[in-house]
Protein backbone atom coordinates (compact mmCIF):
# COMPACT_ATOMS: atom_id res chain seq x y z
CA UNK A 1 0.00 0.00 0.00
CA UNK A 2 0.82 3.47 -0.79
CA UNK A 3 1.13 6.02 1.60
CA UNK A 4 -1.59 8.22 -0.29
CA UNK A 5 -3.63 5.00 0.24
CA UNK A 6 -2.42 4.35 3.47
CA UNK A 7 -3.82 8.02 4.49
CA UNK A 8 -7.05 7.39 2.41
CA UNK A 9 -8.20 4.34 4.48
CA UNK A 10 -7.29 6.03 7.89
CA UNK A 11 -9.68 8.96 6.94
CA UNK A 12 -12.40 6.44 5.94
CA UNK A 13 -11.77 4.43 9.06
CA UNK A 14 -12.03 7.87 11.09
CA UNK A 15 -15.23 8.59 9.48
CA UNK A 16 -17.28 5.76 10.16
CA UNK A 17 -15.83 4.99 13.96
CA UNK A 18 -16.50 6.69 17.29
CA UNK A 19 -13.44 8.38 18.66
CA UNK A 20 -13.94 7.32 22.27
CA UNK A 21 -15.47 3.90 22.23
CA UNK A 22 -14.05 2.75 19.02
CA UNK A 23 -17.19 1.14 17.78
CA UNK A 24 -18.71 3.03 14.54
CA UNK A 25 -20.96 5.80 15.05
CA UNK A 26 -24.19 6.28 13.71
CA UNK A 27 -24.31 7.90 10.65
CA UNK A 28 -22.05 4.05 9.63
CA UNK A 29 -25.78 2.24 11.80
CA UNK A 30 -27.76 3.73 9.44
CA UNK A 31 -25.74 2.73 6.14
CA UNK A 32 -24.97 -0.72 6.95
CA UNK A 33 -28.41 -1.40 8.45
CA UNK A 34 -29.46 -0.74 5.20
CA UNK A 35 -27.31 -2.77 3.31
CA UNK A 36 -28.11 -5.52 5.88
CA UNK A 37 -31.76 -5.28 5.09
CA UNK A 38 -30.98 -5.51 1.68
CA UNK A 39 -29.12 -8.60 2.09
CA UNK A 40 -31.38 -10.14 4.84
CA UNK A 41 -34.00 -10.18 2.37
CA UNK A 42 -32.28 -11.54 -0.69
CA UNK A 43 -30.86 -14.02 1.64
CA UNK A 44 -33.97 -14.67 3.50
CA UNK A 45 -32.31 -14.92 6.78
CA UNK A 46 -33.01 -12.87 9.94
CA UNK A 47 -31.54 -9.44 11.70
CA UNK A 48 -31.68 -8.58 15.16
CA UNK A 49 -31.09 -4.78 16.15
CA UNK A 50 -30.48 -3.98 20.09
CA UNK A 51 -30.45 -0.57 21.24
CA UNK A 52 -28.92 0.16 24.98
CA UNK A 53 -29.31 3.03 26.83
CA UNK A 54 -27.14 3.29 30.29
CA UNK A 55 -28.81 3.64 33.47
CA UNK A 56 -27.94 6.49 35.89
CA UNK A 57 -25.37 7.74 33.43
CA UNK A 58 -26.04 11.55 33.79
CA UNK A 59 -25.80 11.37 37.58
CA UNK A 60 -22.90 8.85 37.42
CA UNK A 61 -21.30 11.51 35.21
CA UNK A 62 -22.40 14.82 37.93
CA UNK A 63 -21.18 12.77 40.46
CA UNK A 64 -17.72 11.30 39.40
CA UNK A 65 -16.95 14.20 36.62
CA UNK A 66 -16.37 13.52 32.32
CA UNK A 67 -13.62 12.17 32.85
CA UNK A 68 -14.49 8.89 34.75
CA UNK A 69 -18.03 9.24 32.85
CA UNK A 70 -15.50 8.54 29.78
CA UNK A 71 -14.06 5.86 30.97
CA UNK A 72 -17.23 3.90 31.42
CA UNK A 73 -18.78 4.85 27.95
CA UNK A 74 -15.27 3.11 26.85
CA UNK A 75 -15.67 0.39 28.72
CA UNK A 76 -19.17 -0.44 27.65
CA UNK A 77 -17.76 -0.11 24.05
CA UNK A 78 -15.44 -2.98 25.03
CA UNK A 79 -17.91 -5.01 26.27
CA UNK A 80 -20.42 -5.08 23.70
CA UNK A 81 -17.15 -5.37 20.92
CA UNK A 82 -16.28 -8.80 23.24
CA UNK A 83 -19.95 -9.93 23.32
CA UNK A 84 -20.64 -9.82 19.74
CA UNK A 85 -19.67 -11.85 16.91
CA UNK A 86 -16.09 -10.86 15.55
CA UNK A 87 -16.42 -9.94 11.72
CA UNK A 88 -20.16 -11.01 11.68
CA UNK A 89 -22.33 -8.21 14.26
CA UNK A 90 -21.17 -4.91 14.28
CA UNK A 91 -21.64 -2.96 17.39
CA UNK A 92 -22.30 1.22 17.29
CA UNK A 93 -22.33 4.57 19.68
CA UNK A 94 -25.27 5.41 18.89
CA UNK A 95 -25.45 8.83 20.43
CA UNK A 96 -24.40 9.90 24.61
CA UNK A 97 -25.14 7.20 26.37
CA UNK A 98 -26.91 5.06 23.85
CA UNK A 99 -25.03 2.33 21.91
CA UNK A 100 -26.78 -0.24 19.22
CA UNK A 101 -25.78 -3.42 17.72
CA UNK A 102 -26.61 -5.39 14.73
CA UNK A 103 -26.97 -9.30 14.71
CA UNK A 104 -26.91 -10.85 11.94
CA UNK A 105 -28.33 -14.00 11.28
CA UNK A 106 -29.58 -13.85 14.45
CA UNK A 107 -32.74 -15.19 16.08
CA UNK A 108 -34.80 -13.60 18.67
CA UNK A 109 -33.77 -16.09 20.90
CA UNK A 110 -29.84 -15.91 19.73
CA UNK A 111 -30.15 -12.18 20.13
CA UNK A 112 -31.69 -12.54 23.85
CA UNK A 113 -28.77 -14.42 24.94
CA UNK A 114 -26.09 -11.57 23.46
CA UNK A 115 -28.43 -8.94 25.12
CA UNK A 116 -28.24 -10.81 27.96
CA UNK A 117 -24.18 -11.46 28.13
CA UNK A 118 -24.17 -7.43 27.36
CA UNK A 119 -26.44 -6.15 30.38
CA UNK A 120 -24.89 -9.01 32.44
CA UNK A 121 -20.79 -7.65 32.22
CA UNK A 122 -22.14 -4.53 32.38
CA UNK A 123 -23.53 -4.96 35.28
CA UNK A 124 -20.80 -6.48 37.22
CA UNK A 125 -18.20 -4.27 35.44
CA UNK A 126 -17.87 -2.60 38.66
CA UNK A 127 -19.20 0.83 38.39
CA UNK A 128 -21.61 2.20 41.01
CA UNK A 129 -25.09 2.84 39.68
CA UNK A 130 -24.41 1.95 36.09
CA UNK A 131 -26.39 -0.71 34.36
CA UNK A 132 -28.15 -0.52 31.46
CA UNK A 133 -31.75 -0.77 29.38
CA UNK A 134 -31.77 -2.88 26.27
CA UNK A 135 -34.64 -3.34 23.44
CA UNK A 136 -34.27 -5.85 21.11
CA UNK A 137 -35.85 -6.60 17.95
CA UNK A 138 -36.04 -9.06 15.17
CA UNK A 139 -37.26 -7.86 11.82
CA UNK A 140 -40.86 -8.62 11.05
CA UNK A 141 -42.51 -8.29 7.40
CA UNK A 142 -44.03 -5.44 7.11
CA UNK A 143 -41.42 -3.81 9.15
CA UNK A 144 -39.03 -0.80 6.89
CA UNK A 145 -35.78 0.50 8.62
CA UNK A 146 -37.11 3.13 10.52
CA UNK A 147 -40.17 0.78 11.82
CA UNK A 148 -37.24 -1.72 12.65
CA UNK A 149 -35.64 0.83 14.59
CA UNK A 150 -38.34 2.32 16.44
CA UNK A 151 -39.42 -1.10 17.79
CA UNK A 152 -35.97 -1.88 19.24
CA UNK A 153 -35.73 2.01 20.42
CA UNK A 154 -39.35 1.44 21.95
CA UNK A 155 -38.30 -2.25 23.70
CA UNK A 156 -35.41 -0.08 25.23
CA UNK A 157 -37.94 2.74 26.79
CA UNK A 158 -40.23 0.14 28.15
CA UNK A 159 -36.43 -1.43 29.82
CA UNK A 160 -35.66 1.94 30.83
CA UNK A 161 -39.15 2.93 32.69
CA UNK A 162 -39.81 -0.61 33.82
CA UNK A 163 -36.65 -0.05 36.63
CA UNK A 164 -33.98 -0.32 34.23
CA UNK A 165 -31.23 -3.09 33.96
CA UNK A 166 -33.34 -5.31 32.08
CA UNK A 167 -33.77 -6.67 28.34
CA UNK A 168 -36.86 -6.05 26.94
CA UNK A 169 -38.05 -7.45 23.44
CA UNK A 170 -41.24 -5.68 21.41
CA UNK A 171 -42.19 -9.09 19.81
CA UNK A 172 -45.67 -8.55 17.93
Amino acid sequence: MTEKEELEEEVRRLSITDDLTGLYNHRHFFKTLESELTRMKRQKTSLSLLMLDVDNFKRYNDTHGHVEGDRVLKKIGEIIKHSIRHNVDSGYRYGGDEFASLLIGASLEQALTIAERIRLTIEEAGFEDITVSVGLAEFQDGFDLERFVKSADDAMYVAKHSGGNRVYTNVL
